[in-house]
């Protein structure tokens, strides 16, 4: 009688996953004991840049600092040549939302839709960065240089 070699068997059931392993896949972590490490300090850099920008929108709401955010409220213009009108404005209001003023004259004119849409983005982009950077709540340039980049390739677009 011809002996006949018995395979293994192998179970149908599916294996339970590894959920430790599929959340550090695709990470610098070899433990979850590392990745809980640097959770914890970036909760901890973002709270301290937060409570940074509460605190110093709590002190430049006292008259002896408005100065600090008098620049925003004045805010950014546009103007072109020697005229007195401005073409686009920026400004922070009073309630802290940001108001995009518009001149008449510049919606009127013929072509100048694609100009004004350039205009009110760069500005628009530049001054909210400006003011997340004087409070404190940005502090990195790349991605503004990179929005930069791309409104200055538009601008060369139209003209």
């Amino acid at each position: 009688m011809a002996k006949t070699k018995k395979k293994p068997v192998r179970s149908t059931a599916a294996q339970p996953k590894n959920i430790t392993k599929d959340k550090l896949k695709g990470t610098p972590f070899a433990s979850a004991e590392e990745l809980k490490k640097a959770q914890a300090e970036i909760l901890e850099e973002t709270w301290r840049k937060l409570e940074k920008a509460k605190a110093k929108r709590e002190l430049t709401s006292k008259e002896e600092y408005s100065f600090f955010v008098e620049t925003f409220r004045k805010g950014m213009v546009c103007k072109y040549g020697e005229k007195d009108d401005n073409l686009v404005r920026i400004t922070l209001e009073p309630d802290n939302s940001v108001m995009i003023s518009i001149s008449e004259d510049m919606k009127t004119k013929e072509n100048s839709e694609h100009l004004l849409g350039v205009l009110i983005e760069s500005m628009s982009s530049s001054f909210l960065t400006n003011y997340l950077k004087a409070m404190d709540i940005v502090e990195e340039t790349d991605e503004v240089e990179q929005q930069f980049r791309s409104i200055q390739k538009k601008v060369k677009k139209t003209t």
